[in-house]
């Protein structure tokens, strides 16, 4: 459950992995996250080959997963609630390449009852490589009953 390595790389101090239902970021990871306080926690990821494109950069449909994944996540931790996408804006800021220690440091703007707005940075060191902002959906806890495990967002 709680690894420090992938491969031969060691994961940062204080990253312990994310053990999830969600089948798409279980095949696309591992990820890991490490909780700061109450209302902020990081995701991370290390890119491998699989993770690349055609000119040997991460993907950026890969970026986008990640981020999506990250700012869901940082709903959740701050608000206890479970949602879904409505949009995400994207900017590619800089190329990330296999081995590149991937962290999503993320900021929940505002919380209503149906729509949370959230925005986020991907980074790898200090250098900002990707930018999203977005609006996620609430999903209710009676809505959440009628769905399998897999379709809800980790």
């Amino acid at each position: 459950m709680k690894k420090n390595t992938v491969g031969s790389h060691q994961i940062p101090k204080g990253f312990v992995e994310v053990t999830s239902h969600a089948a798409f970021a279980t095949r696309n990871g591992p990820y890991f996250e490490k909780i700061i306080d109450e209302e902020t926690v990081i995701r991370g990821f290390l890119p491998d080959e699989r993770h690349l494109n055609g000119v040997n950069y991460v993907h950026g449909g890969m970026l986008m997963s990640f981020a999506d994944s990250a700012l869901a996540r940082a709903i959740h931790h701050r608000h206890h609630i479970r949602c879904v996408t409505i949009k995400m804006n994207s900017e590619f800021l800089s190329p990330v390449r296999a081995g590149d220690w991937v962290e999503a440091h993320t900021e929940v703007i505002r919380n209503t009852r149906s729509i949370t707005f959230v925005r986020g940075e991907l980074r790898v060191g200090k250098r900002i490589v990707f930018k999203a902002d977005a609006l996620f959906h609430t999903i209710k806890a009676e809505q959440q009953r009628k769905l399998p495990i897999s379709a809800v967002p980790a």
